[in-house]
């Protein structure tokens, strides 16, 4: 109970208590939610100290108290000793291959996933929309074409409706695999989008140097209502400064002033590489200026934008830069005599 409830610290101290009070040794719901609580602590100790016991209580076939640790050691970054719990398993449920599967992608190792996903296909246990999710970002990170349209292909052959997160990542994986018009009409069908369907179409289109394209859908998603995020912004904004179309990129920069995204670092970075591609560089250094607290990126992006137009020494006086930026902008400024 105390674990369902967020009191991690609490379960872990009625645990110890019981274990010295009593002679019996706790189920296996109990240890699975104990570990379940070292794990969101990040106790990586404690739950060694568990898994210890779990041996010697014989509960380590138990696919509850299994799953636990494999969450455990995955989350703890110690994927080796994820899998050697996952390997003796003799019961696996489909929360089991989930959490090993996602657990590999987590670190990048994406092709251990597909591996994993396969050795599913060949049991009794079906894919749940964690476990397609969690592939499809996998052949997204590879660009692994053949194994989305194999799961694509899978949860059409299951007659089911599509759920909107596997959705999501099968369009993302065919957009960054090249295939953007099949990402499109994947989008069209969609009967239930969210603002994260959206913005993966756009950023897709942007990707590919669809710019018009990313352009006329987030036109499209802001006459809609929904409320535009950080990631489409910018998105937008970098085709936006690739067509050199600074009348959109200032309709963009006044949709993120109203949204109160233009004081996010990834908005006001791509608001000066837009308009510094444009040759704006009044407004460049308009939304440069929102912020005191410039990062090393926004710095270099102020820096290229005067360097792209071939007057950065007669601009940089003016250009607060801080010290540990002025080499950045010596350099530049030789490079662009």
């Amino acid at each position: 109970m105390y674990n369902q409830h967020g009191y991690n610290e609490e379960a872990l101290v009625i645990f110890r208590e019981f274990r010295q009070s009593s002679n019996e040794n706790p189920n296996e719901f109990v240890v699975a939610s104990v570990i379940r609580a070292c794990t969101h602590l990040g106790g990586g100790g404690i739950g060694m100290e568990l898994h210890g016991f779990v041996l010697k209580a014989g509960l380590d076939q138990d696919v509850y108290v299994g799953t636990s640790l494999v969450d455990f050691y995955s989350k703890k970054g110690k994927i080796d000793e994820a899998k050697l719990v996952f390997d003796d398993l003799s019961i696996r449920s489909s929360v089991t291959w989930t959490t090993i599967i996602t657990g590999y992608g987590k670190i990048g190792k994406s092709e251990v996933s597909l591996q994993l996903f396969n050795q599913m296909m060949e049991t009794d246990v079906g894919p749940d929309r964690y476990v397609l999710s969690s592939v499809l970002s996998a052949c997204s990170m590879l660009g692994f074409l053949e194994g989305g349209k194999q799961i694509h292909a899978y949860v059409l052959r299951r007659g089911t409706e599509m759920d909107v997160s596997v959705s999501n990542v099968l369009i993302d994986t065919y957009v960054k695999c090249g295939r953007v018009r099949t990402g499109r009409e994947l989008f069209d069908q969609m009967v239930v989008k969210n603002v994260i369907s959206w913005t993966t179409m756009i950023a897709g289109y942007m990707q590919n140097s669809f710019d018009k394209e990313a352009m006329k859908l987030f036109a499209e998603m802001s006459r809609l209502g929904w409320k535009i995020d950080r990631f489409a912004c910018t998105s937008v904004l970098t085709s936006c400064g690739s067509l050199e179309a600074v009348e959109q990129g200032r309709q963009v920069h006044s949709y993120a002033i109203k949204a109160n995204l233009a004081s996010d670092e990834f908005v006001i970075n791509s608001l000066i590489d837009m308009y510094s591609k444009c040759n704006a560089l009044t407004d460049a250094r308009r939304a440069f200026d929102v912020t005191t607290n410039h990062s090393v990126i926004s710095c270099n992006t102020m820096i290229e934008g005067y360097s792209r137009q071939g007057n950065l020494a007669t601009q940089n006086r003016n250009l607060v830069i801080p010290s540990a930026f002025q080499n950045a902008v010596v350099e530049a400024a030789m490079h662009g005599s």
